[in-house]
């Protein structure tokens, strides 16, 4: 793909924008995640809170309400969020995707559902995955079939994070089969409309934000609601998901360096901290390495992409932060398990639940294999 891309219309302070967000995130997750966990429930009030605070569509124009800024400031409020939690977090970048869809390539009514989900009217999800088609996206078999004015879709999606919470889904279907992925259009779809059957898929991990299957039963969705963008649009938001990912998964990594740092510190063993024995101190250097190259493959990928560059040239850029990040949280946090021992394994700690979050990262938005494939393909290697 050679698209190019829209700069960011403002800049701002990054140094005081991430203090800002770590106050958001101090005053709206800290108090709210535990409860979100052990519910699975997602929290509403946190949505319109981090609506209220004008952190949904940082990235977004200010046409839809959004602040214009570069999706490098959009990592550095997931990744502060995420230092809290990872879960709710998740939801700001489903926003930035599905809403990006949106106000990138849709018309000025759809526009105004990115806007309802800027402003904290609308609870946007977006809705690809299917049984069959997870990293195949160009396998979607979600049909859309032209009826008079409307379309009648039918299909089933899967593992779409928020479907039950959601008001909007941004869904890809397969409007002309005898065309593949070039015959796919996305659809915003009413999630109350009649046909449209959710149901949760229980997890171990990412509870906050809870994740469901969705059957398309004969759902009728207006000409109007139909988006000008599909596979290749889709293809392109992926990239900038990934380096968001990349920021919720480092900001967990620091999460758990810093609840390892203080429990290596506290904890005493032979009359001294845990933290003084080579083995332990050698694992937290270790940590904080994993810590600095992953916010800086990060970061380095975001500032790529607010360049306005070509999606061909910053693949190999994003790819590499994804792989390495979400691979290096899975590092950190069983790191800090085991440094908190026999204790680590109780619900006395919270670092159990940290790994398990973590468990997560290597096979969300692209697997590592999926990343290993677009990185070789970059270097010209025939791995096909």
């Amino acid at each position: 793909m050679t698209e190019e891309r829209r700069r960011p219309a403002e800049t701002v302070d990054r140094v005081m924008f991430r203090d800002t967000c770590r106050r958001f995130a101090e005053r709206e997750i800290a108090p709210i995640w535990e409860e979100a966990d052990r519910e699975s429930q997602f929290s509403r009030a946190f949505f319109v809170a981090a609506a209220n605070a004008g952190l949904i569509g940082i990235a977004a124009p200010a046409e839809v309400g959004g602040a214009g800024l570069g999706v490098h400031e959009e990592a550095i409020c997931i990744e502060e969020c995420a230092r809290i939690n990872p879960g709710l977090p998740n939801a700001l970048i489903i926003q930035g995707v599905a809403g990006g869809i949106l106000h990138d390539f849709g018309t000025a009514e759809q526009k105004e559902l990115a806007r309802a989900s800027i402003e904290g009217d609308k609870i946007l999800a977006i809705a690809v995955t299917e049984p069959d088609a997870g990293n195949d996206v160009q396998n979607v078999k979600t049909a859309a079939r032209r009826d008079g004015d409307d379309w009648k879709l039918d299909g089933i999606k899967s593992f779409i994070t928020l479907a039950g919470e959601a008001d909007v889904l941004v869904l890809l279907a397969q409007t002309d089969p005898a065309r593949g992925r070039d015959g796919m259009s996305f659809f915003a779809v009413d999630r109350r409309s009649p046909g449209v059957e959710v149901s949760r898929i229980p997890t171990y991990a990412n509870r906050p934000a809870p994740t469901y299957r969705v059957h398309l039963n004969n759902v009728r969705v207006p000409e109007a609601r139909r988006v000008p963008a599909g596979f290749r649009q889709i293809m392109m938001g992926f990239n900038r998901e990934r380096i968001l990912v990349s920021a919720r998964w480092s900001g967990h990594m620091q999460h758990a360096q810093d609840w390892a740092l203080d429990y290596a510190r506290t904890r005493h063993q032979f009359g001294r901290p845990i933290g003084a024995n080579q083995s332990i101190a050698f694992k937290l250097a270790q940590n904080q390495t994993d810590i600095e190259a992953a916010r800086l493959l990060t970061y380095q990928a975001a500032d790529r992409w607010d360049s306005g560059c070509p999606i061909a040239d910053l693949i190999q850029q994003v790819s590499c932060a994804k792989l390495f990040v979400t691979q290096a949280v899975v590092r950190v946090t069983q790191s800090a398990l085991h440094i908190g021992g026999g204790w680590g394994l109780t619900e006395e700690l919270p670092v159990m639940r940290m790994a398990l979050d973590a468990l997560v990262a290597p096979v969300t938005v692209g697997s590592f294999e999926i990343q290993l494939r677009a990185i070789a393909k970059q270097l010209g290697l025939p791995c096909d």
